[in-house]
């Protein structure tokens, strides 16, 4: 039996089918996204690593010496500050290339997925539909720095003027999702249809008002399912490595147990470590759910699950 794109939701149903998909083809998704995205994403963590560690190790020495005026962060910044430049711009590079290939990897994935009516997709068709649409990923995601981002911030900045009244507040908390919600719809359809950019915007943002506060709500409580996981493997391992360093340092004679001191560094580099690969991985969570989104509204426009189910039906058959 395969997972049905196509099909009219409800709130539960959306949060529901976004872990069943997971579910039944958890296996084809991660497989192909860690083949894709493995490489880079272990490039990312090893300099996320080594520059925490660093960084940590370099913080923790003037705790382990207090008497010593030392900065070696800024010793070696001021030496070696084209390369040091150098290195930020390639670091800032990687970061957003993995991001946007990050981002695309699930609109690419469905949509080989909504065509094939199989998981059976090789990690080669998503990497030719990714090359395919390279312009356009790259046109959305300069769209969304120089033209999406500055209209969300107004709408941001009006609804932090309306932090005065008691409005503001909860405007706030629905806004941020919404807008989250029209950028990854109209993302869907632009990729994965022959719309420009403007008119999937405006698609995008008419199917995030046919079921308002359904896609609205669906969205808010995988955001808060993502925040809990990600305090469960990171807030937690940080504030307890918090706790243990105020227990072995004392202000008037400096830190009690300096070799437990000094395995905070590896700590806090690790919970980092984590953290990184815990937002990328869970980021596919909410996208999953946000395409659900657009072929759910898809299907209450163009009323296309009869032709699905009967694919379906024939590929279930062999």
């Amino acid at each position: 039996m395969m997972f049905q794109l196509h099909k009219n939701r409800s709130f539960s149903t959306y949060i529901n089918d976004t872990f069943l998909f997971f579910k039944m083809h958890g296996k084809s998704f991660f497989k192909n996204y860690f083949i894709i995205n493995g490489a880079l994403l272990l490039l990312l963590i090893a300099i996320v690593f080594f520059g925490f560690q660093f960084y940590f190790q370099s913080l923790f020495s003037n705790i382990n010496a207090p008497g010593l005026n030392t900065n070696p962060v800024g010793n070696m910044i001021n030496e070696n500050m084209g390369s040091v430049v150098l290195l930020a711009i390639l670091v800032m590079v990687l970061f957003f290339f993995i991001s946007v290939l990050q981002y695309a990897f699930p609109v690419i994935y469905f949509d080989l997925f909504d065509k094939k009516n199989t998981d059976d997709i090789v990690p080669s068709e998503i990497l030719h539909s990714l090359k395919q649409k390279s312009f356009k990923i790259f046109k959305f995601f300069i769209a969304l720095v120089f033209i999406i981002t500055p209209i969300i911030v107004i709408i941001f900045g009006i609804n932090m003027l309306l932090f005065f009244i008691i409005i503001g507040i909860p405007l706030f908390f629905i806004t941020a999702p919404a807008a989250l919600c029209w950028v990854n719809i109209s993302f869907f359809h632009y990729l994965n249809s022959n719309d420009r950019l403007f008119p999937s915007l405006s698609i995008g943002f008419k199917y995030l008002k046919q079921q308002f506060w359904t896609n609205v709500g669906s969205t808010i409580i995988m955001i808060i399912i993502i925040q809990i996981v990600m305090t469960i493997f990171t807030t937690i391992p940080y504030l307890f490595g918090m706790a243990n360093m105020f227990t072995e340092f004392s202000p008037q004679s400096g830190p009690t147990n300096p070799e437990k001191l000094s395995a905070l560094p590896m700590l806090m580099t690790v919970v980092m470590v984590i953290s990184l690969v815990a937002n990328y991985i869970l980021s596919n969570l909410i996208i999953v759910n946000q395409g659900l989104i657009y072929y759910s509204q898809k299907e209450t426009e163009e009323n296309s699950s009869v032709n699905h189910t009967i694919d379906l039906i024939g590929t279930d058959s062999e």
